[in-house]
Order: structure tokens, then C-alpha cells, then sequence
């Protein structure tokens, strides 16, 4: 399933306790079992913005994963998850319309 979860930087955390939680992460080895856990991963992060904000697009059959992520970047972060699916535009203007009308 694909879910996309953003994550946005509480306000006062500053780049270091980032960074220190980012190396906590690989440290623990946790980017290896996340990445095991999901079909792909991507990441992107909002430029020029402060407090930091990135979004992750996560392809997996494991929400214990999405949890895993949440949980270990909890303390610096506000975070929400949602269940996606790809459709393209002109998908979304057939369904719209059968539902709607017009």
C-alpha cells in the first residue's frame, strides 16, 4: 500500500538535535530494517522554509514500519500518515464527475 506521511519540525528544534537524531537512526541500524520493510521509500524535503518539512512517499505491506518511523522521530516532530493511491488527473475528473455530475 502507499501511504504519504509528512513531517514537520517542532517549533525550537534546532539543526543539531536533527542531525543527532538522524545519526541516532542510522546508528541503531533502523534505515536498514525500515528499508527492508518497504518496497521503496522517497523522500522530499519543502526548500526554504523554517521549521524543516519533509514528506515521504512509502510503498509497503507493513504499517508497523510507518510506525517505526513516527515513533523514533516523535519528539522533534509532528507527524501524520495517510493511506494514497496514484491516479492522474484526468482519472480523478471521470470519477468526480460520475459521483458529482456534469
Amino acid at each position: 500500500m502507499l501511504y504519504v506521511s509528512v513531517f514537520d519540525a517542532k517549533e525550537g528544534t534546532s539543526q543539531v538535535e536533527i542531525n543527532r537524531e538522524r545519526e541516532q537512526w542510522i546508528r541503531e541500524g533502523k534505515e536498514k530494517i525500515f528499508q527492508d520493510r518497504c518496497k521503496s521509500i522517497n523522500r522530499y524535503e519543502v526548500l526554504g522554509i523554517s521549521p524543516l518539512k519533509i514528506f515521504f512517499v512509502i510503498d509497503t505491506d507493513d504499517p508497523a514500519a510507518l510506525n517505526m518511523i513516527s515513533r523514533h522521530f516523535g519528539d522533534k516532530w509532528n507527524s501524520v500518515t495517510y493511506p494514497a493511491t496514484k491516479r492522474e488527473i484526468s482519472e480523478a475528473y471521470e470519477e468526480d464527475r460520475s459521483i458529482i455530475g456534469g
